[in-house]
């Protein structure tokens, strides 16, 4: 196997160009749709991009169980397994197609009860337009596992490609399309289109791969079902815990008060590309975890995780900074007024839910790929509940910014609950719970202290030469605790096998 810091590296850098290609369509789509759609069509059109966002909870982990299950058969050459891997997901897919089914008829026969605010002549092209896009998931749901095929084979680059392309092409033919005509339908065909072309290539380049590939009913096998099974309950779970978190939060909104979807949609997008990236890189840790652990490399992965996390928290505070310090001028530019000044309160709190959440995700793509994930169950199913018990409280409360408050109170309790936890139960990969905590979170933290204290005090201030002076001297503080105490780029960063000494 090559060296695990290039796989990481190339895995990282391709899932980077899949999120920027996310971040190009989350940017560009808003900008222009807010000035040429009505409030409600985007509102509308908002929603529905919600819905098809769906598509990623549905596959319940299947996906990044072939991803790991196949890069163990490869390494063997084990052709028999790989198959028979590959047949049973995509059954267990097709089976999840079946349920996408019966949830689509459910949800588009109670659209009229589920988001009242619609408007009674926009409420049948809704429907219509819900229609295509359910369509389109239960389509792409069964070949996802040929997205795990090629992440399995640590060609992210692929997977990157057709995905990035696809949401380009979509979003470009929108674009286009809307110069025409303000029709929901036309413009959610659009997106089903591309997005179905984009995993019918998926399944193109696999067959180019791995031409001996054989994918057969007779390859279903149910103790491959089983495996798979048992590994992806603590990844539903997961699942499952990500759409209470957020997957939900504009549809509750949109029941609540359909006028606020449009604002809470911007809010959230700009938090998503922050996110996006954020995950796409943790992701690319996976596999090559998933190689050291099946080596035994247990202080090797303990140094990954521990650097990674440390890392993570400085630049989730760092993008916190920003959103406070920048975040009004930004959406000012971004999708004007009335959206910039409605949508900054919710992502002002949606990025600190999300830079506090997102401080455990190398922990949890360590827990992935050494089979751990059943230790984070407990965590996903706690942090889901609470975020939306509080967002639906929140919503009926203060409208939708309890929604975003809700969020925020989950994350702080999902992270209490790993770090007191969880990261106790699985020193394989922790280091231990004071060492993880101190060093991981705690160092980082007080080094940009100055900085976010600044940022919380001048929060979407103008910038005179008083305040750029006090930013200079908070940011110069913050760099120098960095420097000398921070160890964010420590030597030990290293995801080869070098003979070296602990810090």
């Amino acid at each position: 196997m090559k060296r695990i810091g290039t796989i990481v590296a190339k895995n990282a850098f391709a899932n980077l160009v899949r999120g920027g290609a996310t971040a190009i369509v989350a940017l560009a789509l808003p900008h222009f749709l807010t000035r040429s759609l009505g409030h409600d069509r985007f509102a509308a059109w908002s929603l529905l991009l919600q819905m098809s966002a769906y598509t990623t909870y549905l596959d319940f982990g299947v996906q990044t169980a072939v991803a790991r299950f196949l890069a163990g058969y490869m390494e063997r050459g084990d052709e028999q397994h790989r198959d028979r891997l590959v047949s049973t997901a995509l059954a267990l897919l097709s089976l999840a197609a079946v349920l996408a089914v019966i949830a689509m008829v459910v949800v588009l026969w109670q659209l009229p009860n589920l988001f009242q605010g619609i408007p009674p002549e926009l409420m049948s092209e809704f429907r219509l337009a819900a229609g295509i896009i359910g369509a389109s998931v239960v389509l792409v749901l069964p070949l996802s596992a040929f997205s795990g095929v090629l992440l399995g084979l640590h060609r992210n680059e692929y997977v990157a490609a057709a995905v990035g392309g696809s949401r380009l092409l979509g979003a470009a033919s929108v674009l286009l399309l809307v110069q025409h005509t303000h029709s929901l339908v036309f413009l959610s065909l659009c997106i089903a289109g591309a997005t179905l072309l984009g995993s019918l290539s998926q399944v193109v380049m696999v067959k180019r791969l791995l031409p001996t590939l054989t994918v057969s009913p007779s390859g279903v096998q149910a103790s491959t079902a089983m495996e798979l099974g048992g590994y992806c309950v603590g990844l539903t779970v997961w699942t499952v815990g990500m759409l209470l978190i957020s997957g939900l939060d504009v549809a509750i909104v949109g029941h609540v008060d359909f006028k606020a979807v449009g604002y809470y949609s911007i809010a959230a997008a700009l938090v998503t590309l922050f996110s996006g990236a954020h995950a796409a890189i943790c992701s690319a840790f996976m596999t090559p975890i998933a190689a050291l652990h099946a080596a035994g490399e247990e202080e090797q992965i303990r140094r990954i995780v521990l650097n990674a996390t440390r890392l993570t928290t400085f630049v989730n505070l760092f993008a916190l900074t920003i959103t406070l310090l920048a975040g009004k001028f930004l959406l000012r530019y971004w999708v004007g007024e009335p959206y910039a000044s409605q949508a900054l309160p919710i992502a002002e709190i949606l990025m600190l839910a999300h830079a506090i959440r997102l401080i455990m995700s190398p922990y949890a793509s360590a827990l992935v790929a050494t089979d751990l994930q059943r230790h984070g169950i407990a965590q996903g199913a706690v942090e889901g509940v609470i975020n939306l018990v509080c967002s639906i409280v929140g919503a009926y409360w203060i409208g939708p910014l309890g929604v975003a408050l809700g969020t925020l109170i989950g994350a702080v309790c999902g992270l209490a609950w790993t770090c007191l936890l969880t990261v106790r139960r699985t020193a394989e990969i922790s280091a231990g719970r004071r060492k993880f905590i101190s060093e991981g979170i705690l160092r980082p933290f007080l080094c940009t202290l100055p900085l976010v204290i600044f940022a919380a005090i001048m929060r979407n201030q103008p910038l005179t030469v008083n305040t750029g002076a006090l930013l200079a001297l908070a940011g110069l503080a913050s760099y120098l605790l960095m420097h000398r105490f921070g160890r964010l780029f420590p030597r030990a960063l290293l995801f080869g096998k070098p003979s070296l000494q602990p810090r």
